[in-house]
C-alpha cells in the first residue's frame, strides 16, 4: 500500500517545480501534486506522485490538496511581461498565494515554503542581501508589483504566527524552460538569430537544479519569516550572451543598443499588444525598462544559514539549456508530417 502523503507542490509541472519534484522523489519522499493537467504531470513523473488537479485560486480544490500534508512548497506563479497580463497576474500571483496560505492554515499544515523571486529586490549602488525588500512594489512591471504583493501576504502570515519561510531565486537556466523565462528567451533568441544587440543589464544566474535544491534546504533549515536567495553567478548581459553563443556555435551579438530606441521600441510593443491582444511579450515597457538594471547580489550569507549553496558550473547549465530548446525544437519538427499539414502530439 503507498504511503500516504505529506508534502504538497504547488506548480509541479512548471520549471523550477518539475526539478524540485523530481529530487522530492528521488529522496524517497511523498509527494502530492496541485496542477491543471493530469496529463502532464504523468508524463513528467508517472505514477509516483499523487496529483489533485485544480486551479491555484480554487478553494474547494486546495483544500482537498492540502488534506494530511505536513509542508507546503508554493511554486506555481504565472511570469508574463506586459500590461495585459496585469490582471491574471494578480489573480495567480496575489490571489492564489492568498488561497495557499488560507488552505494551509485550515488544514493545520507545519510548514509553506513560499517561492517568491530575488527580482523584487533592491539596493542601489551595492550587492543586494535578503533583506533588500523595498517598502513599495517595483513601479511599472506587472508581474514584480503582484510577486512583491505575494510576498507580503508571506511575510504578514508569517508575522501572525504561521511558520512560513521565504525563497527568492535569482534567473534559474537548464532544462525544461517551456515558457520560457526570459532568460530562456534570451537563449533562444540566440540561437534563432533575433539577438541584433546588447544593452547594460546585470543579471544573476544560477542553475534549476541548484534552485531545487536550494528550495529543499531552506524547507529543512529556513527560520520562520526569513527570505533566503537562491542564487550564483552576477554578469553583465554581455558576458551571458558570450557564454551561450560558445555552446550554441554562433556569435554573440556585438552592437550595443541606446536605451531610449529600448525604450520607445517597448512603449510601441505594449501599444500594438492591448491594441491587438497578440503582442511580443520580448518588447514591451517593463522588459526596455529592466533592460538597463542592475541586479548582483551578496550571497556570503546562505551557505551558513542553510547550508546550501549553488555547485553546478554555471556554463554546463547553459549547455543544459542550449540541448534542452534544440531538442524540444527538433521534437516539433518531427510532429509535422511529410505532406506539411500540421498534426497534435498525444
Amino acid at each position: 500500500m503507498r504511503a500516504s502523503p505529506t508534502v504538497l507542490v504547488t506548480g509541479g509541472t512548471g520549471f523550477i517545480g518539475r526539478h524540485l519534484v523530481r529530487q522530492m522523489l528521488r529522496n524517497g519522499e511523498h509527494v502530492r501534486l496541485l496542477c491543471r493537467s493530469a496529463r502532464k504531470a504523468e508524463a513528467l513523473f508517472g505514477e509516483a506522485p499523487e496529483i489533485v488537479t485544480g486551479d491555484i485560486a480554487s478553494g474547494p480544490a486546495l483544500a482537498a490538496a492540502c488534506r494530511g500534508i505536513q509542508s507546503v512548497y508554493h511554486i506555481a506563479g504565472l511570469y508574463e511581461f506586459g500590461a495585459r497580463h496585469r490582471s491574471e497576474l494578480w489573480r495567480v500571483n496575489v490571489e492564489g498565494t492568498r488561497a495557499v496560505l488560507s488552505a494551509a492554515r485550515a488544514a493545520g499544515v507545519a510548514r509553506v515554503v513560499h517561492c517568491s523571486t530575488a527580482g523584487i529586490l533592491s539596493a542601489p549602488g551595492r550587492l543586494i542581501h535578503e533583506e533588500d525588500l523595498p517598502g513599495h512594489p517595483p513601479a511599472g512591471c506587472g508581474y514584480k508589483i503582484s510577486k512583491w504583493n505575494a510576498e507580503r501576504l508571506a511575510l504578514e502570515a508569517a508575522e501572525s504566527g504561521m511558520d512560513v519561510v521565504i525563497a527568492s531565486p535569482t534567473a534559474p537556466i537548464g532544462s525544461g524552460d517551456e515558457r520560457p523565462t526570459p532568460t530562456g528567451r534570451m537563449i533562444l533568441d540566440l540561437m534563432r538569430d533575433r539577438f541584433p544587440g546588447c544593452s547594460r543589464t546585470g543579471l544573476n544566474l544560477v542553475a534549476v537544479d541548484d534552485v531545487a535544491t536550494g528550495l529543499l534546504a531552506v524547507g529543512r533549515s529556513g527560520i520562520r519569516g526569513r527570505r533566503y536567495i537562491l542564487g550564483h553567478e552576477n554578469l553583465w548581459l554581455e558576458e551571458f550572451l558570450r557564454r551561450a553563443a560558445r555552446h550554441i556555435g554562433c556569435r554573440a551579438p556585438r552592437a550595443w543598443i541606446p536605451w531610449p530606441l529600448v525604450a520607445a521600441a517597448g512603449v510601441a510593443g505594449d501599444l500594438a499588444g492591448l491594441v491587438t491582444g497578440n503582442g511580443d511579450d520580448r518588447l514591451c515597457w517593463e522588459t526596455a525598462y529592466f533592460a538597463r538594471q542592475v541586479q548582483f547580489f551578496d550571497l556570503s550569507r546562505n551557505p551558513g544559514s542553510i547550508g546550501w549553496q549553488a555547485i553546478q558550473d554555471l556554463d554546463s547549465a547553459i549547455a543544459e539549456g542550449v540541448g534542452w530548446f534544440r531538442w524540444r525544437d527538433s521534437s516539433r519538427a518531427e510532429a509535422v508530417p511529410a505532406s506539411g499539414e500540421h498534426c497534435i502530439s498525444p
